[in-house]
């Protein structure tokens, strides 16, 4: 069992590859990166960060995975840069893998992330449409569908128009996470086809970076290991909630994102 993770590389704080290989190792997954940027620390709550695009890197590892004659049994892409670097998730996934999960990072919040123009928000909608799994949280999913109700508590059918404006698109199955709910709390709305489930949660209040790159581990890696899609969902919801809920009870601060030592802790008493 071995996947290719596309996600940049934050040397300071917990997100992106610093959370994405050791949770994907920890469940037993043999994971190939492929960063496509160096940052000196994660975008939420820092400034002036030195980012360095890694796209010409990138194709030049590619190259020599295609000579090597290597196959994955995913492709798993996350943070990209520029419209340059979708491309080139979408020639991994046809070269080196039948199966895609898009991560489509732009924002959170109702904001884009500081790095992310609305060119780049174009050009994930295409990359979206070549996806088996799609993962965006609440915000990412009104980019991609331009249902923008400005951040109201969602129902039931607001939910579903959401998800029918997704599936349109081309995923078969996907997650939409951090939905604030009319029922109170949030949820993770997730679909295979026809059916959509909602995993509800306590709304703690705060977020972490690093959390949504967790849930879609999480998500990938047992999914790519034969779980059942639906009960992928709830053990992901299960677990980066939780995480979030200990970084907060012990007073971590936001900028550091997610602790990663109760994961594997959690991960090793319910999935190993």
């Amino acid at each position: 069992m071995a996947v290719l993770a596309v996600h940049d590389l934050s040397c300071y704080s917990k997100s992106s590859l610093t959370v994405v290989l050791p949770v994907l190792e920890a469940l037993g997954v043999e994971t190939a990166v492929l960063p496509t940027a160096l940052l000196s620390t994660q975008t939420d709550g820092f400034d002036g960060i030195f980012v360095q695009d890694e796209h010409e890197a990138m194709r030049k590892i590619l190259d020599h995975f295609k000579r090597l004659e290597l196959r994955f049994d995913g492709v798993y892409s996350g943070f990209l840069g520029s419209a340059e670097e979708i491309e080139t998730v979408k020639y991994a996934a046809s070269a080196f893998s039948s199966f895609l999960l898009v991560d489509p990072v732009m924002g959170d919040n109702g904001e884009l992330y500081q790095t992310v123009s609305d060119e780049l928000c174009s050009e994930m909608i295409t990359l979206v449409k070549h996806a088996d799994i799609i993962t965006p949280n609440f915000t990412e999913a009104m980019i991609l569908t331009g249902l923008d109700d400005g951040f109201k508590k969602q129902g039931p059918r607001a939910i579903k128009d959401q998800i029918t404006v997704l599936r349109s698109l081309g995923p078969k199955r996907g997650v939409i996470t951090g939905i604030p709910l009319e029922a109170g709390g949030l949820g993770n709305a997730a679909w295979d086809g026809d059916e959509i489930r909602l995993f509800q949660y306590d709304d703690l209040g705060v977020s972490y970076p690093g959390s949504g790159d967790l849930f879609a581990s999480l998500l990938f890696a047992l999914v790519v290991k034969g779980g059942s899609f639906f009960g992928s969902v709830g053990h992901a919801t299960s677990i980066s909630t939780n995480a979030v809920l200990d970084a907060k009870m012990k007073g971590r601060k936001r900028r550091l994102g997610i602790a990663l030592s109760p994961v594997m802790d959690e991960i090793r008493r319910r999935m190993l």
